[in-house]
C-alpha cells in the first residue's frame, strides 16, 4: 500500500527529469549581425527574435534585456513588443525585431568591439505543460569607424 501511495506521488508531483530546464535548449533565438558605427552618431542593431516551436515566451514578467556597462557606448532600447499577437494573450506571439540604439561615446578607440549580455524571459511548453525562467548569454559584434 506504502509502494503505491509513493508511485502516485512521484509519478503526478515531482517533476520529471525529461522535462527539466537543463534539459532544453535556447527557446528565444535571437539573430543580430555584426553592425558598423561611427563614433559620436547613434547606429541601431536590429535583432530577429525567435521563438522556437512548441514554446511561448510569458509577457509577465517582461523579457530584460542586460548589457555589461561600458563607458564607450551608450545603450538605450524600447522593449519587448510583438508583430502579430498570438493565441493567448499572456503570451508573445511574433517579436517585433528588437532595435537597440547604440552610440559610441566620441573617445571610444576605433576597431572591433563586444558588448556583452544575458536576456532573462520566462517561458513554457505547450506540448509537456511546463513553465521555467532562462537567463540566455548574448554577444554585440560591433565595429568602430571614425567620423568622416
Amino acid at each position: 500500500m506504502l509502494f503505491a501511495i509513493l508511485l502516485l506521488f512521484t509519478t503526478f508531483f515531482l517533476p520529471s527529469p525529461l522535462h527539466s530546464q537543463s534539459a532544453t535548449t535556447k527557446i528565444l533565438e535571437m539573430k543580430a549581425g555584426p553592425q558598423s558605427l561611427t563614433l559620436g552618431e547613434e547606429g541601431i542593431v536590429r535583432v530577429d527574435l525567435t521563438v522556437k516551436p512548441g514554446f511561448k515566451v510569458a509577457k509577465r514578467p517582461a523579457p530584460k534585456l542586460q548589457l555589461e556597462a561600458d563607458s564607450s557606448f551608450e545603450v538605450r532600447f524600447a522593449g519587448f513588443a510583438e508583430s502579430a499577437s498570438g493565441k493567448d494573450p499572456d503570451y508573445f506571439g511574433v517579436f517585433k525585431p528588437l532595435e537597440v540604439k547604440i552610440t559610441p561615446a566620441r573617445t571610444a578607440k576605433t576597431g572591433k568591439h563586444s558588448l556583452e549580455g544575458k536576456l532573462t524571459y520566462f517561458y513554457c511548453s505547450e506540448r509537456d505543460k511546463y513553465c521555467s525562467r532562462s537567463v540566455d548569454p548574448l554577444l554585440f559584434s560591433l565595429e568602430v569607424a571614425e567620423k568622416k
